[in-house]
Parts: C-alpha cells; sequence; structure tokens
C-alpha cells in the first residue's frame, strides 16, 4: 500500500510539473493549418544561374540598387541579370567560403560575416578581413547591426563584440553568462540593442536587461528577432515565435519549428521562415502555412529581405526566389477539369440571399457560383444533367442559359422556356448573349445568330447576309445598331436589315471575337490574329503588338472605371489607358501593363470564342476565365514605372567574348558581332522592352520586343555608334540608354592609302595607255606617212625623172632641123628606150610596194658597177660626163638598200644637170671599214642652199634624198658655191646597210 502511494505521488508531482507547461506548449504539427495563397509572382534562381551554391544564408541590398546574396559557398552580388561571385577563388581576403550573415551599412559599405572566416569589410571594390589580431577573437559571425552612432555590434559563437572607429572590443556579458553564443541582433524603433542566442538580451543604453523566453533551455535559444509596426518584440526560437507582451513573452501557437527569419510586409503581415517546415504568414490574430502548392523550392526558409520595390527576397536550401506582389488573384473551380471552353459572367442578384456584390458565374466543366472569391458548384433545378455554356441574367432579372449541344434556356417564374433547333434557333451550341434595348434577345451560335422578340425566333445566316455563319461576339451600339461579330467577318444589324459599312467591309476576314464600345462612342474591335481596331467616325485604325499590345490575338475587350482598356489574350492579361489610344497613331507604342499570374497559376492560358469571356464586378474588379480557375483582378491606379538602368552585358566577336569597356576597334575580317544588353533591376524584366540601332548602319529603329540582343554581319568599314534604349510598356516616355562606339578597319585593299596609291597606279597606266596608244598612232600614222613618202620617192625617182628625161629628149629632138634625120631617129629611140626603162622602174617600184622581203634573203648588188652603169646611161642621154672614182674595196649591198642609195645619186645626178647645167660631174665612192662616203660633185653653177628655187614651185628631189639617207641612219648635206658648182655628200654607216643577220657576220 505504502508503495502504490508512493508510487500515486510520484506521478502526481510530474503531472503537477506538467500542467503549466501544458499551457506553454505549442500547436502540434500534425494540427493542420489553413493555406494562404498569396497574390505573389515568383522567380528562382539556383547554381545553374549563377549561385555559388544552392544554400542562400542572408541577403542584403545596397544603396546602388544591387543585391548581395550570402552563400555557403561565397558572396554573390546580383544586378537583376547577372551573378558576380567573391570567394577563396578569386579573392585572398576570403578564407572561408560561407557566408552567415551581411551588413548594409550607412556609409554604403557592406560588412560581410562568415562561418570561421572572421569579418569582412567591402569599401571601394576591395575586401578587408578583420580577424584575431584586430581583436576579433572568434571567425565564426552571425550577426551584424549598425547601431545610430555608427557602431558595428559584432555576433559571434563565442561572445558580442563592438566596432567602434575601427577598434574592435569584447562586450562584457560574463554577468548573464560565462559563454554567449550571439545568433541574432537587433535595434529597434527606441534605438535599443536586443541580442539573442543563449539569452535574450536588451541593450538601453548603459542599461542590459535579460528576458526570460517561455519553453525548455533547448528550445528558446533565440535565431532571430524582429520589432513589427505596431511596436511588438518578435522572437523567432528553436521551438517557434515568441511575442513579447505586458507580461512578457509568449508562444504563438501552431508553428513548433525552428524560426530562422522574420519580415513583416508593406500590408503589415508577418512572415514566419522556418527550417523544415516552409513559410507562414500571421495576420489579423490568425495564423497560415503560405509555402503550399509550390511557392518555395525547399521548405528550410533561411534569410528573408524585402528590397527598395517592396519585393521580398527569400534564401531557401534549395535557391534563391523572389516574390513580388500582384495584383491578379485566382479563384479555383473545385471538381473542374481541364475542359474546352470557360465563361464568365456578373449577375447582381444571383443565388442567395442578394448580397450587394452579386453572383460572378463560372461556367467550365460545370457551373460555379463565386462569392467571397470562393466557387462553389451549382446546379440549376430545372436543367439539371444539362451541359451549360454561359449564364446571362436579363433586365427583368430572369436567367438566359446557353447550353453545349441543347440550345437555350429561358428561366423565369420557376419554369424553363426551351429554345433550340431545327425548329427555334439557328443552332444549338450557344456562344452567346444580348439583350437589345428593345428587349429581343440575340443568341450568338455555332452556325448563325438568332432574333427572339415576342416569344418569336428569327434566324440569320450567310444567305441573309450575315458574314459568316459562325458567330463569336455581339454588342448593341448607342445608336441601337447591333454588332455580330464572326469568324470571317463583321456583320451590322441597322433595326430592319443587316448593312455594310466601312468597318464591316475592313474586317470582312478578320475572326471578331470581341466588341467593345468605350464612354466616347468609338467601337473597339479584338480579332483572333490581328489586334485591336478602332471605329470612329467612319474611320478604322489598327493596334498591333507594333504599337506595343501583348499580343495580337484578342479574346476580351473590357473598359473599367479608371477609363483603362483590359485586353485578354491566349497567355496574358493587359491594360492600356483608353485616353492614350486615342490621342495616339499607328506609328506610336502605347504605354501597356501586363498583369502577371500569381506563383500557383503563372502558366494558366485565357479562355475565349465565347461569351462572356470576361466581366466586371459591381466593385469594378474585373473576371476573366483560365485553365486554372477565375482571374480576379482588382485596378488601382498604380505609379507608372521608371526605365531601369541599361547594362550591355556581352559582345561577341565572331563567337569570341570581348568586355564592352573594350571594344574599340574591330579588325576587317569580323564578320559577326553580337551584342548583349539588360536591365540592372531587380524587378521583373518582362514588363521592359527595347530598341535600338546602329549609326549609320541602320537608318531607323530596331524595336527588338523583349529580345535582348543585336546581331550584325558583315559591317562595312568606318565608325559605328551603337545604342540601345530600354522603357518599361507601361511608360514608354521613361527611357534608360546605353551606346557604344566603335571602329572597324577596312581591309587593305580598301584603306585611303591602298586606295590612293590604286588611284595613282591607275592613273599612271591611263596615262602609260594613252600615250601608248597615242605612240602607236603615231607609229602607225608614221608608217602610212612613211609608206607615202616612199611612195612619192618612187614615183619621183622613177616616174617623174623618166619622164623628164625623156621629155629632155623630146625638146632636143624638136630642136634639130628636119633634115637631120638620122640624129632625130636616135634620140626618138632614146627616148622610146628611156620611156621603156622608165615603165620598167615603175613596174619594179610597185612590185616592190606590195612584196617586201620580210627575211632580209634578198639578193645582193654591187653599188658601185650599178652607179658606174647609170653614170654611163646619164651621160648618154645628157650629153654630160660623169665619172666614177673609188677608194677602197667595193663590197655588195642587198639590193634594196643599193636600190635606196642609186635613187640618190641619180637624184643628185638629175638636179646638177637640170639645174646647174654642169661641163662635168664626178662620182666617187669612200668604201671604208666602218662607213662608207659618197660624193657627187659638179661644175655647175651652183646654188645658195637657203634660197628658194628660180621657178617658184616646190622641188621633191632633195626631200627625198634626205628621208631615203635618214632612214638607212645617214647623213647628207650639200655644199655649193656660185659659178663653181656643186658637192652633194652622204654618209653611211656601215652597220646600217645590211640586215640583223649580216651585221652579225660583219
Amino acid at each position: 500500500m505504502r508503495a502504490v502511494m508512493k508510487s500515486i505521488c510520484s506521478w502526481s508531482c510530474h503531472l503537477l510539473l506538467l500542467f503549466p507547461l501544458a499551457f506553454l506548449l505549442p500547436v502540434p504539427a500534425a494540427q493542420a493549418l489553413p493555406d494562404a495563397s498569396l497574390q505573389y509572382t515568383r522567380r528562382v534562381w539556383h547554381v545553374q544561374d549563377g549561385l555559388p551554391e544552392e544554400t542562400v544564408q542572408a541577403i542584403q541590398q545596397t544603396d546602388d540598387g544591387s543585391l548581395w546574396i550570402g552563400t555557403t559557398g561565397g558572396l554573390t552580388r546580383f544586378d537583376g541579370n547577372r551573378f558576380v561571385s567573391f570567394g577563396r577563388s578569386n579573392t585572398p581576403a576570403f578564407t572561408d567560403n560561407s557566408v552567415f550573415c551581411l551588413l548594409a551599412a550607412h556609409d554604403r559599405t557592406l560588412w560581410v560575416g562568415t562561418e570561421g572566416g572572421g569579418l569582412l569589410h567591402f569599401e571601394n571594390g576591395v575586401f578587408h578581413r578583420y580577424s584575431a589580431a584586430e581583436g576579433l577573437t572568434d571567425g565564426f559571425v552571425r550577426s551584424l547591426v549598425e547601431d545610430e552612432r555608427g557602431q558595428l555590434w559584432i555576433g559571434t559563437d563565442n561572445g558580442l563584440f563592438r566596432m567602434t572607429r575601427g577598434v574592435i572590443e569584447r562586450v562584457e556579458t560574463s554577468q548573464f553568462t560565462t559563454s554567449l553564443a550571439v545568433h541574432s541582433i537587433y535595434q529597434d524603433r527606441e534605438h535599443r540593442i536586443w541580442v539573442g542566442g543563449l539569452r535574450l538580451l536588451m541593450f538601453d543604453g548603459a542599461n542590459v536587461r535579460q528576458f526570460r523566453l517561455r519553453g525548455a533551455y533547448s528550445q528558446n535559444r533565440v535565431k532571430t528577432i524582429l520589432q513589427t509596426s505596431d511596436g511588438t518584440i518578435w522572437v523567432g526560437t528553436v521551438g517557434g515565435v515568441q511575442r513579447l507582451g505586458t507580461h512578457g513573452f509568449t508562444l504563438l501557437a501552431g508553428i513548433s519549428a525552428t524560426v530562422r527569419s522574420l519580415r513583416q510586409t508593406a500590408d503589415g503581415t508577418l512572415w514566419i521562415g522556418t527550417i523544415g517546415h516552409g513559410l507562414y504568414t500571421y495576420a489579423g490574430g490568425k495564423l497560415h502555412k503560405a509555402s503550399g502548392a509550390g511557392l518555395l523550392p525547399s521548405n528550410t526558409v533561411l534569410s528573408m529581405v524585402g528590397d527598395h520595390s517592396g519585393q521580398t527576397w527569400i534564401g531557401t536550401q534549395d535557391g534563391l526566389v523572389r516574390l513580388s506582389k500582384t495584383p491578379v488573384g485566382v479563384v479555383p473551380l473545385p471538381g473542374g477539369f481541364d475542359p474546352d471552353f470557360e465563361t464568365i459572367s456578373y449577375d447582381e442578384q444571383g443565388p442567395g440571399s442578394g448580397d450587394r456584390n452579386g453572383t460572378v458565374w463560372a461556367v467550365s466543366s460545370r457551373v460555379y457560383a463565386i462569392r467571397h472569391d470562393h466557387a462553389l458548384p451549382y446546379t440549376f433545378k430545372a436543367i439539371a444533367g444539362i451541359a451549360v455554356r454561359n449564364v446571362y441574367r436579363d433586365h427583368q432579372g430572369t436567367l438566359w442559359i446557353g447550353t453545349d449541344g441543347s440550345g437555350a434556356f429561358h428561366l423565369a417564374q420557376g419554369k424553363a422556356v426551351h429554345y433550340s433547333a431545327p425548329g427555334g434557333l439557328a443552332n444549338n451550341f450557344v456562344r452567346g448573349f444580348l439583350e437589345a434595348r428593345d428587349h429581343s434577345m440575340w443568341v450568338a451560335t455555332d452556325e448563325g445568330v438568332s432574333r427572339i422578340a415576342g416569344g418569336r425566333v428569327r434566324n440569320f445566316g450567310m444567305r441573309d447576309g450575315l458574314a459568316y455563319f459562325s458567330t463569336r461576339s455581339l454588342l448593341q451600339d448607342r445608336e441601337g445598331n447591333v454588332w455580330i461579330g464572326t469568324d470571317q467577318g463583321l456583320s451590322t444589324w441597322n433595326g430592319t436589315r443587316l448593312v455594310t459599312n466601312a468597318a464591316t467591309r475592313a474586317l470582312r476576314e478578320e475572326k471578331v471575337w470581341s466588341i467593345l464600345e468605350d464612354d466616347e462612342g468609338s467601337l473597339w474591335f479584338g480579332t483572333r490574329d490581328h489586334g485591336i481596331f478602332r471605329y470612329r467616325d467612319g474611320a478604322l485604325l489598327q493596334f498591333t503588338t507594333a504599337q506595343g499590345l501583348v499580343s495580337n490575338s484578342i479574346y476580351q475587350l473590357l473598359e473599367d472605371r479608371f477609363h483603362q482598356l483590359w485586353v485578354s489574350s491566349p497567355n496574358s492579361i493587359f491594360s492600356i489607358p483608353l485616353d492614350a489610344l486615342n490621342a495616339g497613331t499607328p506609328g506610336n507604342v502605347q504605354p501597356v501593363t501586363i498583369y502577371s499570374m500569381p506563383y500557383d497559376a503563372d502558366d494558366a492560358q485565357m479562355y475565349g470564342g465565347r461569351q462572356p469571356s470576361g466581366c466586371i464586378g459591381a466593385d469594378g474588379s474585373l473576371w476573366f476565365p483560365s485553365d486554372r480557375g477565375a482571374v480576379h483582378i482588382v485596378p488601382e491606379p498604380a505609379p507608372r514605372l521608371q526605365a531601369p538602368r541599361l547594362l550591355v552585358t556581352r559582345v561577341a566577336v565572331d563567337g569570341s567574348e570581348v568586355k564592352p569597356s573594350d571594344l574599340h576597334l574591330l579588325t576587317a575580317d569580323v564578320s559577326r558581332l553580337e551584342i548583349a544588353f539588360a536591365p540592372g533591376s531587380l524587378q521583373s524584366q518582362e514588363e521592359t522592352r527595347f530598341r535600338y540601332r546602329l549609326k549609320p548602319f541602320d537608318r531607323n529603329w530596331t524595336y527588338a520586343g523583349s529580345t535582348r540582343s543585336a546581331t550584325y554581319t558583315n559591317l562595312p568599314a568606318g565608325r559605328y555608334h551603337f545604342e540601345v534604349v530600354a522603357f518599361p510598356l507601361d511608360n514608354p516616355s521613361s527611357t534608360s540608354e546605353a551606346v557604344l562606339d566603335f571602329r572597324k578597319q577596312p581591309h587593305l585593299y580598301l584603306t585611303w592609302w591602298f586606295l590612293s596609291l590604286v588611284a595613282a597606279l591607275l592613273s599612271l597606266c591611263s596615262l602609260a595607255s594613252y600615250r601608248w596608244r597615242m605612240r602607236l598612232l603615231q607609229l602607225r600614222f608614221g608608217a602610212v606617212l612613211e609608206e607615202r613618202s616612199r611612195l612619192a620617192r618612187e614615183m619621183h625617182d622613177t616616174v617623174i625623172q623618166g619622164c623628164t628625161s625623156v621629155s629632155a629628149l623630146l625638146e632636143a629632138v624638136s630642136s634639130l632641123e628636119r633634115e637631120n634625120h638620122s640624129l632625130r631617129g636616135e634620140l626618138i629611140q632614146y627616148a622610146r628606150t628611156q620611156m621603156r626603162s622608165t615603165i620598167n622602174e615603175a613596174r619594179d617600184a610597185v612590185w616592190n610596194l606590195r612584196h617586201r622581203d620580210r627575211h632580209g634573203d634578198e639578193p645582193q648588188q654591187d653599188l658601185f658597177e650599178s652607179t658606174c652603169l647609170m653614170a654611163e646611161h646619164f651621160a648618154r642621154d645628157f650629153n654630160t660626163p660623169v665619172d666614177c672614182t673609188t677608194d677602197g674595196g667595193s663590197f655588195p649591198l642587198p639590193s634594196s638598200i643599193a636600190h635606196e642609195l642609186l635613187m640618190v645619186i641619180r637624184e643628185a645626178l638629175h638636179n646638177a644637170v637640170l639645174h646647174g647645167m654642169p661641163t662635168s660631174i664626178v662620182i666617187h665612192f669612200d668604201f671604208r671599214a666602218e662607213e662608207l662616203e659618197v660624193r657627187i660633185r659638179d661644175d655647175g653653177t651652183g646654188f645658195c642652199p637657203g634660197a628658194a628655187p628660180s621657178d617658184g614651185q616646190s622641188h621633191y628631189g632633195i626631200a627625198g634624198m634626205e628621208e631615203r639617207i635618214a632612214r638607212l641612219d645617214g647623213h647628207i648635206e650639200w655644199m655649193s658655191v656660185m659659178n663653181q658648182g656643186t658637192t652633194v655628200r652622204f654618209r653611211l654607216k656601215r652597220s646600217s646597210l645590211f640586215p640583223p643577220r649580216e651585221k652579225a657576220e660583219l
């Protein structure tokens, strides 16, 4: 019995000890917390994107906009486009790569705490390390804080340190513990310093206070500290999260994991990052788990920080995450699957109690009623089991239901009126409804459009003037015209018939899937393939991606209360200010705002082609159908984005990378130049567009869209100026620019000096060619002149002289008395013989002109003998003695040469007889070894060599003699003395009297 009582007492003591702890223990992990669907877009970076290692332990943004990231594999700087890493391999100050904490100081420098490598300070591009030599006795730095006085607080595994003006000293905490391991330091708004680790201490000036945390000793080790906007101090520990109240710290139920990081967003929500349990949010007294549906790549959250633009950066065990707030939410449709259509419409009444916010009908595989951002399946009892396509409420509050193959139903007063084909509607597959102002109901179907009025149905098809049978959209404008969009054109009903106009004619081949009339009365037509058309004052204006549209495929057009034109397309939703569109011209880029999907629906596809493919609720929010559910956007006027800083990130010359700063000169053989550029911004770059040009190669700007590179091939030589401009889609007037100036060398054959040299050579060649041509012409003309002169000489020396001799004989005959018949007969016979000789000589001359020996194999002739024979005949003909004398041995000459010399001698004889009346003539030959000299001397009257002939006529004889001797490279001269006679002398080099072969023999 005593043993039993002892056992009972023992158990009672244990229960008494455990009873108060029961209220302090956190909610077990088995208790599921509701998931919070965060309206954030997500972007994740891994090692393959540039991180040194996957584990991101610290994040900090500096004033220049750069994001510094501490990983277990080193430190890296991120500008939104590329990572630049620092570590042991490239930075001597690093002795350990693992970076645990970062601090951006007030002086715009960076402090880096490492695990084992001490403290690093980055200033002016240089890292400096602080270690035991500077007073930091522990190299494992866990936390850094700069207070309002500029002192740096350093938390390590073995104590707290403080740096003042570069001097490090240990902060005394021995009164609380012999060895203080510090994991977190935080300065609150009252400038108090909170130090957490094995203990939680608060430094308030010279006073130090210790706070007791709830829970077991091993569970209340402090990992992070944060003060929220309401002044509450929150502490993340190994066992969860605790907050400081009037009665000390209390544990936040629901989290039983190590809390490594805390962050409060602008809307007051507290984000809690845990080790192994993901991310939690706490707002309005409610805790939600936010890391479901693949928000984070890892459930271990090591660090969180907000950047200058309000984005949240999260460091995890498996990469870096950026979360950006988006106004887009997605309401999932429970139990739904991927249908081939979905429509969405707003109903002011809807089922239920008549909430003023109404109901949004989402129709896909089934009907859903969406209220307060929650979708519930709904069934219309009157048509249960029928596949529904769209829901429409008319002015009387009754519903029209379009079905997928069962026609249309009008639900009123608990009854369903059925309209179907072939007896009623044009087709049983309904694509949309429109109630006209005359309360008639228009029904668009797959094969025509129907008009229901007064219980009667009238169908319209292509034979009735409809542009095409497949109808997609309906609208009635303020003038009462009903516009019908089809898959091949546009039709207009003017109240009595279908008519054509400028819009229907211009869009006759377009797939018109959406029609909108704005507040100013302009009509907007969204087409499936060619963008948006505006119809105003009888004129049509087109807007496409060239003017900034995200897509040319338009599903739905809506106008909100801010006069924004909302556009849904297959992969995106965007808006454009209507004022900008109405004021713009086709060449201008319009301001476009793209709405990014949240992380759990980032690959959502929109639906279109059936109406309505979008609607506006009573609160002005917009709804669009997608394959991930109903997309919900609350429009708010937002400040326009400013152009991000633009960077030239890469230059490749024929595939080899070159630093952009080193691009100054391209060699002549470069055939391909690639220039890559990117915005230096931590924000999403999907809404940034680019245009570039290369002066003077490009005449106009090239709009690159989202493309981030420019490529040029086979650039000609010259100086170039490359400029690229970045601008946000929603604010095209805000731009940033990057430029590059470089020069490409010309090929050798294109250099100025080479071209100048070529020009000079061409000029010289042209001059030489000209001179050669002139020389050829001169030679040709000279040859012609020579032939003419030769012909003239031959005629003079043969025909003319022969005729002269005959004439002299005939004159002699005529002067004789008639009785002297014997002498007369003798003279006539001489004349006959002379004439025959003249004819023979003329024939020989003509023969020589046509048959000149070209090989030098002509017969030889003795000049002296031939001259003696000629002198004998001459003396007989003119009755004047002619003597021939010689010195030296005579040598034979080629017959052509001998002929030329004989003609010269005969001309000299004729001149002497005809003009000098000599009593005797002597021909003397002087045959020397080197030359031949011939003298013809008479004793006649002589003449004056410079005087004109006494008969006043021109004489060719002397000129002919000079030409003949000149052709033989000889020299001829006349010496005459009045009343004493005349001497003709010519000299010829012996070498010029023979052809080349004979010269060689000589």
